[in-house]
């Protein structure tokens, strides 16, 4: 198992958005449907979005617990690449809701981990509000994706 202080799990999660949000618009460009292409562009912001959030989170943090050194699964899979070859050109908007819930799910999974893996309660709180916020962007997503389907 890996080693690696809180701070950089919350910037492995930073990166991980920015990856997912050029993931999502790549996706989006390869697309051909338009409601499709729609829930894409809201992932990508989204996720662009949830970015910005972590790096404003560890600027703002000073917590001192953020800098030990915690051991960690690497399977919790925040550095799980993209691969848009995958996908078709087209793909439904419930074949987009699966690839966001997939995702969505490995970093609950991730934050889940660290927050039990947390030796002190101020980090262990740190990766709860994570997996909190992850857990509430996870079924914003799903209402999203039924609303642009009804549309």
């Amino acid at each position: 198992m890996p080693y690696g202080q809180a701070k950089g799990i919350i910037d492995a999660g930073r990166a991980f958005h920015q990856r997912a949000s050029t993931f999502y618009q790549q996706l989006h460009d390869k697309a051909e449907g338009a409601r499709v292409k729609m829930l894409l562009d809201y992932l990508v912001r989204h996720e662009a979005h949830l970015e910005r959030a972590l790096a404003d989170f560890n600027e703002e943090s000073r917590l001192k617990a953020l800098d030990a050194w915690y051991q960690y699964a690497q399977e919790h899979c925040l550095l799980q690449p993209f691969d848009v070859s995958q996908y078709p050109t087209n793909m439904t908007t419930e074949d987009v809701l699966a690839i966001g819930l997939n995702i969505d799910s490995c970093l609950i999974a991730s934050y889940k981990g660290m927050a039990e893996a947390a030796t002190s309660p101020e980090v262990r709180e740190v990766f709860e509000n994570l997996l909190l916020m992850e857990k509430q962007q996870k079924h914003k997503l799903a209402r999203v994706a039924l609303e642009i389907e009804e549309m």
